[in-house]
């Protein structure tokens, strides 16, 4: 014992940090020192909000509480945005997301943005970029262009009508291939296949929509992305570079682009020799995305890997959100099975009357307002219109939204506000066809695709998300095809729908839920 106490009474001070405990020591504490300097510079070179009164826990001086509130929004999203919004109704306020803070604007706002304020104000690529780490993501090729904005707005709704048959053939070709008999599925693993081969029948015909290669990746590809966001978020901006080719994930996505270039480059290559030849098609131009996209592109956008990238994003855009809202749908109707038999009649009628056609789909009051409600209550996101400000803004009421700002809609807390829809929380299928029904001025506005300060879901303005017409189209035609084909219901001792899974501003059908499917035929 007495030797132990000498040994250590003669051990100096400087004896201890040397060799491997002196690297380790200096290389903590530089790391720690230079996210500190880091935290401290972003802190003071972020925008001043100080002017908005905030909802959820706040990040405080310097962001020494920055950790805190982010755990608080992924924990209570939902509370933190509804209580805000009723708290700061007349106003705006700010909301600290899992990313960064964000200034909630009141709906009233809406109507003179669309109006006033210029598009090089508000930037709704860089709001995608910084939501989905695009530089490490491999999306900012995709944002630097906006042409699968452009063909999204132009042809592909311009060709809506051409594409309704093709579309309906998808759908029902796909379910009698993944239900040929009475089936208990997971409706999540079901739904995604589906509406990935339906997309997919959009972006490339049948070469893509039958092709098992690319379906597995437009079905994985979104959830793929987030996974790395999420991953990378917790680090400083400048860290995230060198963090990410490390990532399972990230090479998950290099994958996805491989496979993406190997199933789209021969038809690229084939189309895009056509249109330099001159020929003219005529009635056999096919109409697809492939070919809208072959003939917007212009210079660098012509590149093969570059239109394959802008089809990847076309599968993040559509895919997830087409397939959660009919995900949703189906289960309202599983609680709600008094609405199944009008629906399918309606169907019927119009199909039958019709064919499957525009006037068709038109027809399908009943099912486009069961839809919008189910969307009411079960949207993708707690906010929508996410912008970051470019320039200055400011108001009409001298609201001022500073440079580097992000800016968003309340889309949830709108759909769910009292002084808008009578007894919001309660679920009513026709609540839409019946205000369609009730007056000539009515009978063109509440359509699931319609867009405005009272709803939300779809963004808002002239950069209101350009495929939500052929979304509408895609998910009455998956929906029609299934409730003409089978039966479907809870299992066995379930009556009530499952609830949704809340991650912060996302919301998610359970994807452990199975429903029951049984032939009518």
């Amino acid at each position: 014992m007495a030797a132990n106490a000498t040994m250590a009474a003669d051990l100096k001070l400087p004896d201890l940090f040397r060799g491997e405990y002196e690297t380790r020591l200096i290389s903590t504490v530089a790391i720690t020192l230079v996210v500190l300097i880091w935290g401290y510079v972003q802190f003071l070179a972020g925008p001043n909000l100080s002017k908005f009164p905030h909802a959820g826990k706040a990040p405080g001086w310097f962001g020494m509480g920055l950790a805190a509130a982010k755990r608080d929004f992924l924990a209570n999203g939902p509370k933190i945005l509804n209580e805000g919004y009723r708290k700061y109704k007349n106003g705006s306020f700010v909301i600290q997301t899992l990313n960064v803070p964000r200034i909630v604007l009141n709906a009233k706002y809406v109507e003179e943005i669309n109006r006033t304020v210029p598009e090089d104000h508000l930037s709704m690529a860089d709001g995608l970029r910084e939501r989905l780490l695009s530089s490490q993501t491999n999306l900012d090729v995709v944002f630097g262009s906006p042409l699968h904005i452009d063909v999204c707005k132009a042809p592909l709704t311009q060709n809506l009508h051409k594409l309704i048959a093709p579309i309906n053939e998808e759908a029902g070709y796909w379910l009698s291939q993944r239900i040929p008999g009475k089936m208990e599925v997971k409706a999540y693993d079901l739904i995604v296949r589906i509406i990935s081969a339906t997309a997919s029948r959009m972006l490339g015909g049948t070469t893509i929509s039958r092709n098992p290669e690319w379906l597995e990746t437009a079905a994985a590809y979104s959830m793929d992305v987030v996974s790395v966001a999420v991953k990378l978020r917790p680090y400083p901006a400048f860290m995230r570079p060198l963090i990410a080719p490390w990532l399972e994930g990230t090479k998950t996505l290099d994958r996805h682009l491989k496979t993406t270039k190997k199933c789209f480059s021969p038809i690229f290559k084939e189309r895009l020799a056509a249109i330099e030849s001159g020929v003219d098609l005529g009635q056999d131009k096919p109409v697809d995305m492939v070919q809208w996209m072959a003939e917007g592109a212009r210079g660098a956008d012509r590149d093969i890997e570059v239109l394959s990238h802008n089809m990847l994003f076309l599968a993040l855009a559509g895919v997830h959100t087409s397939s959660a809202t009919t995900i949703h749908a189906l289960f309202d109707l599983c609680a709600n099975p008094e609405y199944i038999g009008p629906i399918r009649e309606e169907i019927q009628s119009v199909t039958a009357e019709h064919g499957w056609t525009l006037s068709a789909i038109a027809g399908m009051k009943r099912l486009d307002s069961f839809m919008k409600e189910s969307q009411r209550l079960n949207q993708a996101v707690l906010m929508t219109f996410n912008r970051k400000v470019v320039k200055p803004v400011r108001l009409s009421d001298g609201t001022t939204l500073p440079k580097g700002a992000y800016i968003t809609l309340p889309s949830d807390s709108v759909a769910r506000d009292p002084d808008i829809y009578a007894d919001p929380d309660h679920f009513d299928g026709f609540r839409f066809y019946e205000k369609r029904m009730s007056s000539k001025t009515e009978a063109n506005r509440h359509q699931f695709a319609t867009v405005g300060p009272e709803s939300l879901a779809f963004g808002q303005g002239k950069q209101a998300c350009p495929g939500r017409f052929f979304a509408g189209v895609q998910i009455k035609a998956v929906i029609a095809n299934i409730l003409i084909n089978y039966n479907i219901a809870f299992p066995e001792g379930q009556t009530a729908r499952p609830k949704n899974i809340h991650k912060g501003g996302l919301v998610r059908p359970d994807p452990r839920q199975k429903l029951v499917f049984t032939p009518r035929s």
